[in-house]
């Protein structure tokens, strides 16, 4: 007799009515993600319903030298809007009555099915945060990814440059298996999440519906335990000096050298201002080099000096943080 593979060993009934020690056997938690932007990120409620409008500082300003006795012109501050949006995510977990009425822990069983949603909402909002975009969608809000694109081929740090992003540095891969870098400050005058003006969660709402009738198939009903989790949630950058990106990072370890850790410090000397700490939130695959390079020149530092006292790296002042939704296939952009 053939052994039966992990994909059709059991199917998700099945599962969830194993038993061992009088105890319902919890599954492995294999798709578990590590996705520090979500503890990093600071939220604040917005100045509207689903939207956050503001303005920033275009020009400052200028003092005059005059001659003595001589009158002098007025100068003001210039300022240009910007408006962010607000998505919102919505999940719901059914738990057929007749699966919940068999499990030996009713509330442990419920409490873990409720775990993994929690888990999906986050994986999926830190993908919305890198990778959303409203193009196709206007109820999504446009994440870094769409705002930080097109690298500058001639000076990245140069915020009126008309056909690339302000901060995107060039790291000159191509194809569809390169990464990228973001550096970024979390600051509530910096970037930051934002909320609906009049929530007061703030966070993932959970709501338990109790037992009700839902329609299993055709016109069939069955009754089931449903809870509703819902998190209106987008970003904000207040300030465009407190992101900055470096893309076109070919994937392969091999094809990586010191370069990169020279636009990193070029970033972080001529992009960004103020006192917050500089986070780098890079793919898992850019830690293999690192801490090759940390063996080779002990440049990279490990500790475990932060407020979460999770153990990391950083270059210098820049933090390290890996992190899983963060792809080794995006496709390179050109630099202009």
């Amino acid at each position: 007799m053939s052994e039966l593979g992990l994909d059709t060993r059991y199917n998700v009934i099945d599962n969830l009515k194993l038993v061992q020690d009088g105890k319902f056997v919890p599954w492995g938690e294999v798709l578990t993600e590590n996705n520090p932007l979500l503890f990093d990120l600071q939220i604040t409620p917005a100045n509207g319903i689903l939207s956050h409008q503001g303005s920033r500082e275009t020009s400052l300003p200028t003092p005059q030298i005059i001659k003595i006795g001589d009158g002098h012109d007025a100068s003001t501050v210039r300022w240009d809007n910007f408006k962010d949006n607000i998505s919102i995510f919505v999940d719901r977990a059914n738990i057929p009555k007749h699966v919940y009425d068999i499990q030996p822990d009713k509330l442990a069983y419920r409490a873990k099915i409720e775990d993994r949603h929690m888990e999906g909402f986050g994986q999926g909002v830190t993908n919305h945060i890198i990778y959303g975009t409203s193009v196709a969608t206007p109820e999504k809000f446009d994440g870094l990814d769409v705002r930080y694109s097109v690298p500058d081929a001639t000076d990245p740090t140069n915020p009126s440059s008309a056909s690339a992003d302000y901060a995107v540095f060039d790291m000159a891969g191509t194809g569809d298996d390169t990464m990228s870098i973001w550096l970024i400050q979390q600051d509530l005058d910096k970037f930051h999440g934002i909320t609906p003006v009049n929530d007061p969660m703030m966070g993932i709402e959970k709501v338990d519906s109790g037992l009700v009738y839902a329609t299993a198939e055709n016109t069939k009903e069955r009754q089931e335990w449903r809870t509703e989790f819902e998190w209106k949630i987008g970003i904000s950058i207040e300030d465009q000096r407190a992101i900055a990106r470096i893309r076109n990072i070919e994937s392969a370890v091999a094809n990586l050298d010191a370069s990169v850790i020279q636009l990193i410090f070029q970033a972080k000397n001529e992009i960004f201002r103020g006192s917050a700490p500089i986070f780098a939130y890079v793919p898992k695959r850019m830690m293999t080099f690192f801490e090759i390079m940390a063996e080779a020149k002990q440049n990279v530092i490990y500790d475990t000096n932060n407020i979460y006292g999770i153990p990391l790296f950083r270059i210098g002042e820049i933090v390290l943080r890996p992190m899983d939704a963060l792809n080794i296939n995006e496709t390179a952009v050109t630099a202009v």
